[in-house]
């Protein structure tokens, strides 16, 4: 019994993990950032920070993924 434990434990950090990521493209759209462009950010932060990592510090890692705004 305790090896499905761990896998319903893996389960809900894999849920975890793409709610998070959908949060944060969520919040980078809101800000104006086309789909791609954000999608793609979330996915480079998301392979350096923390698997603890918050929504906020997911979202500014992402950020600084996002390229300069044309002026």
């Amino acid at each position: 019994m305790a090896h499905t434990g761990a896998h319903v434990d893996a389960t809900t950090s894999k849920l975890d993990a793409a709610i998070l990521r959908a949060q944060a493209k969520a919040a980078l759209t809101g800000l104006g950032w086309k789909s791609a462009i954000a999608r793609a950010a979330v996915s480079a932060a998301m392979a350096t920070v923390d698997g603890d990592a918050t929504l906020e510090q997911l979202i500014f890692e992402s950020l600084r993924r996002c390229p300069a705004p044309k002026a």
